[in-house]
């Protein structure tokens, strides 16, 4: 009974600290984050946070690994049997929305240009799609799309990297530019899938 109370007081302790190095990140930024701050707020001593995560790195790792699975996670799976164009758009239509709902902590990740953060976002480089399920996603859809005859034949990494960025582009504006109204939003995602779509037809 005391090592179970021990195991969920220990857990407790490391969510906990990972929460408040999520908020600090998304207020702050990576460079922003430190083992001090996070000690200030919890009121105990660097050594607890140690005892949890060997360093700063561990703790940003988990952070970003975390983020990364809960906006995968958030994102509504399509409607059987939709076709290609379709899931396309309600792909990444759900993708921002679901983004959207952590919008600071989007931000600073995104803009983040560290190495240690890199391992985790990059997208650009030749054959980083083995390592990003979100863009096997995406190709998959892209190459069911050029079997069926719907979308001409392409690249099909290369022209998942360019809808990304160009669904990123979009994201960055929608976190910066915080006066937009929800109707407008609406419609720029809207015109943005449009074109995207559009774009890869025959």
């Amino acid at each position: 009974m005391l090592k179970e109370r021990l195991k969920i007081q220990s857990e407790e302790i490391r969510s906990r600290i990972l929460d408040i190095a999520r908020r600090i990140i998304s207020e702050e930024g990576v460079p922003g984050l430190s083992i001090r701050k996070i000690t200030n707020e919890m009121d105990y001593s660097a050594g607890i946070i140690y005892h949890y995560f060997e360093n700063k790195e561990e703790i940003v790792s988990c952070v970003l690994k975390e983020g990364y699975l809960r906006i995968l996670r958030s994102i509504k799976p399509p409607e059987p049997g939709l076709a290609p164009d379709e899931l396309i758009r309600v792909t990444i239509q759900n993708y921002i929305e679901s983004t959207l709902k952590w919008p600071n902590e989007y931000k600073e990740i995104m803009l983040d240009s560290s190495p240690q953060v890199l391992h985790f976002t990059s997208v650009l480089s030749e054959g980083i799609s083995e390592a990003r399920p979100a863009l096997m996603v995406m190709i998959q859809i892209l190459k069911d799309g050029v079997e069926s005859g719907l979308f001409a034949p392409c690249d099909l990494e290369l022209t998942t990297q360019a809808i990304w960025s160009a669904v990123h582009g979009l994201l960055i504006r929608l976190t910066v530019e915080k006066d937009v109204t929800t109707e407008q939003q609406s419609k720029l995602i809207e015109r943005q899938t449009e074109i995207i779509v559009k774009g890869l037809k025959i």
